[in-house]
């Protein structure tokens, strides 16, 4: 997995995933039949933590605001973290979709969709508890929150500093007060 997020799937060789796996080529297409079918689980398994990881860190706040808040630094946090290798591997597999068949596709627009969904989910629960105005546009917010999350990863994978992508989530969480 770490292989496929650090260069992406075309430019992930067997060769770098004999070397990184500690398996020959032979072993690798006996466990995983070829390299789409080895890259479509690693995949699975990283949509699968990262849908975990937005659902823990969005179910233990205490408000909508503070579980956007706690999301989007989650995402920063996450791309400099010395244990991953920065970016993210949804996003790297949608910058080259063309390089993917449909279910690879598809487990990458489910997991941008599930993002989408969640937040709404918060933001309409934050209007039920008087955070936001009952007129508030939680999906239409939702799917903001969710292209400005792609953006900072994007824009981390373009080395914007910390510093930076902070700018762009206390800009997101401006527009949740209204400012």
């Amino acid at each position: 997995m770490r292989l496929f997020w650090e260069k992406g799937y075309a430019a992930t060789s067997l060769h770098d995933l004999e070397q990184g796996t500690g398996l020959n080529r032979a072993s690798i297409y006996n466990a995983f039949g070829n390299k789409r079918n080895l890259f479509k689980r690693c995949l699975a398994r990283y949509v699968g933590r990262v849908e975990e990881m937005l659902d823990s860190i969005t179910g233990a706040a205490a408000s909508s605001r503070e579980a956007i808040n706690n999301w989007l630094a989650f995402v920063i946090d996450f791309h400099f973290s010395p244990e991953t290798p920065g970016g993210c591997l949804v996003i790297l597999s949608a910058l080259e979709r063309h390089q993917h068949d449909r279910e690879t596709k598809e487990m990458v627009a489910t997991l941008f969709r599930r993002e989408r969904e969640v937040v709404q989910r918060v933001l309409e629960e934050g209007v039920k508890r008087g955070e936001f105005p009952a007129e508030f546009d939680c999906a239409g917010v939702a799917g903001a929150i969710a292209a400005a999350t792609s953006g900072m990863v994007v824009l981390a994978m373009a080395d914007t500093p910390v510093s930076g992508l902070q700018g762009v989530l206390r800009s997101v969480m401006g527009l949740l007060e209204g400012k």
